[in-house]
């Protein structure tokens, strides 16, 4: 793991904040409800616990392999690198969209992750904390219907007034039979697809169901890609809330 990554991961960087454009869809109530469906969808497990192996890509570069362990429990998630042998051991906890934190065995201290960094590349990846902490979106971003098919709605999503959020709008591919996304495009204030989020492969466990396979592209770094491709899977196990703290991160 390199000096200058470290710095990008725990030191603050100027925050931005992204406002709507006055031209951005309005919000309407059918949209709503599909946004409050998908919610719904994405949240029924109480626990969950996943293994991952991630592949990165760089355009010019050779692909670089992770492996990753996440607990969910209500908001709050737990993340554990298994490999490289360089980053085994780092450990991040996220316990709110603005306390999140980070355990570096080269350091052996917990460290605070700044907001203003949680929209940046997580760990190398074109994932941001921000992407991978979001669970829920109706609290924060009102919906749009833009268009429909037989099986599935395309919502247009932009933050409610006096929210600040990642990202100043996004598109999403709502897949009816499940009300589950299975793209999300992500755009900046001047109006940019900066990112393509793409789920795949669904399975389910009653009625939670999760894709086998999350892609993200990033469109400003020339299509620099990361795939988490879910290798182990296990639904509302017992967790205790002892390992979602910062204690936990050191152990």
């Amino acid at each position: 793991m390199t000096r200058s990554f470290r710095s990008g991961l725990l030191l603050a960087a100027s925050a931005l904040a992204l406002m709507t454009h006055g031209t951005s869809a309005r919000a309407d109530a059918p949209g709503d409800k599909v946004l409050t469906a998908m919610d719904g969808a994405l949240n029924r497990a109480k626990t969950q616990y996943f293994e991952y192996d991630v592949i990165n890509q760089e355009p010019g570069k050779g692909e670089r392999k992770l492996g990753l362990q996440v607990r969910l429990k209500g908001d709050k998630r737990f993340t554990e690198f298994t490999a490289p042998a360089d980053m085994k051991g780092t450990k991040i906890l996220i316990m709110s969209p603005t306390q999140m934190y980070v355990f570096l065995p080269a350091f052996g201290k917990v460290r605070r992750i700044a907001s203003s960094v949680s929209d940046q590349g997580f760990m190398g990846m074109t994932f941001s904390q921000d992407d991978l902490a979001s669970q829920a979106y109706n609290a924060t971003y009102e919906a749009k219907i833009g268009s429909e098919t037989p099986t599935e709605y395309h919502l247009v999503v932009t933050p409610k007034a006096g929210q600040t959020t990642p990202y100043a709008k996004m598109e999403i591919t709502v897949g009816k039979e499940k009300m589950l996304p299975s793209e999300i495009k992500y755009f900046n204030a001047a109006g940019t697809n900066v990112k393509t989020e793409t789920r795949t492969g669904y399975t389910c466990e009653g009625n939670v169901c999760v894709p086998s396979e999350l892609k993200m592209v990033d469109n400003t770094k020339g299509g620099a890609s990361t795939k988490m491709i879910r290798t182990k899977w296990k639904v509302n196990e017992e967790m205790s809330d002892d390992l979602f703290s910062k204690r936990a991160l050191g152990e």
